[in-house]
């Protein structure tokens, strides 16, 4: 005989939430430190001294929070304006990339006069037909050092690897070496950049979690001078944004 007790069903496992990147406005940081601001304002109020007093709260708590909370807003705008100027940086970096561009075109065409028929396979190394204009700034650069590479005399005086007609060393091949030189700098000072607000961005959240541990240790200390069974704490419960019906929960 078959057992007439069902087979209760298995709870599914809960698929956790990835989160989405981090960004230097993303509204978890905006909220914290609006939470942390009204968490210090009630500390603050004199009415509730004697209660955290009561309950041995740190009293220097409350300004490591706002000091913190000012720091992360100052550091915050500091970041929004490396963000204007790497946008401005990828601007210039296609202004670059279109110059270098313009200085390889003549250097190609002499390649296209030199190199036909059987030696016309010899134009890839010059990129002909590579559609330079549609990739982006490190990829030309890295093509433009390549090109010079074919043109400048070798190791202990051996002579170029090409000669283009109409290609001097004076004219179109100085002009790409200075073009690469420019721009090799440039390239540079703009990865310095990018890695000091990169860096910026992972200093301000190791500060916003630290203020979160120091705001929820600020209401627990509340938690407990405000216990959520008394009789009315509803309101300055309310004001340290604790829970009206339950416990804080840190």
């Amino acid at each position: 005989m078959s057992d007439p007790t069902p087979t209760p069903t298995p709870t599914p496992t809960p698929v956790s939430k990835t989160r989405g990147p981090r960004g230097d406005t993303n509204q978890e940081i905006l909220n914290e430190l609006a939470t942390s601001k009204k968490v210090v304002a009630a500390a603050l109020d004199p009415a509730n001294a004697p209660n955290l007093v009561a309950v041995d709260l740190d009293a220097t708590l409350p300004k490591k929070i706002s000091d913190l909370a000012a720091k992360i807003t100052k550091d915050l705008a500091g970041l929004k304006k490396a963000r204007v100027a790497k946008k401005m940086a990828t601007a210039q970096e296609t202004a670059a990339r279109d110059s270098l561009i313009a200085v390889i075109a003549p250097i190609q065409t002499a390649a296209r006069r030199k190199f036909k028929g059987p030696t016309a396979t010899q134009r890839d190394a010059y990129y002909i037909g590579a559609s330079l204009s549609v990739q982006s700034f490190d990829e030309v650069l890295i093509a433009a050092r390549n090109v010079l590479a074919r043109l400048l005399p070798g190791d202990k005086g051996a002579p170029p690897q090409d000669v283009l007609p109409g290609i001097k060393a004076t004219g179109a091949i100085k002009d790409l070496g200075d073009a690469i030189a420019e721009y090799d700098d440039d390239d540079t000072a703009q990865d310095d950049q990018q890695q000091e607000a990169s860096g910026a961005l992972e200093s301000i959240w190791d500060d916003v979690t630290v203020l979160a541990g120091l705001r929820r240790e600020l209401q627990l200390a509340a938690d407990q001078a405000w216990p959520w069974r008394n009789q009315g704490v509803e309101t300055i419960r309310k004001a340290f944004l604790l829970p009206a019906n339950q416990p804080f929960k840190d």
